[in-house]
């Protein structure tokens, strides 16, 4: 199991995505960013891919 949490990138927010790969984590993440932080898909670049991706941890829950 992989997870992430949304503050690890600098965001004042308690959301912790989990999942089977860093697909289903990005694609939690993609549409969190969309509705709890009023991000457009335009602006979930691939910089910010990336620094999800660096901060997602392997988790035994």
């Amino acid at each position: 199991m992989l997870k992430f949490k949304c503050k690890d990138v600098g965001f004042d927010c308690g959301f912790v995505a989990k999942g089977k790969t860093e697909e289903d984590i990005l694609s939690q993440c993609a549409v969190h960013a969309t509705k709890d932080h009023n991000m457009k898909p335009e602006d979930i670049t691939d910089e910010l891919k990336g620094k999800i991706k660096s901060k997602i941890k392997k988790s035994l829950f």
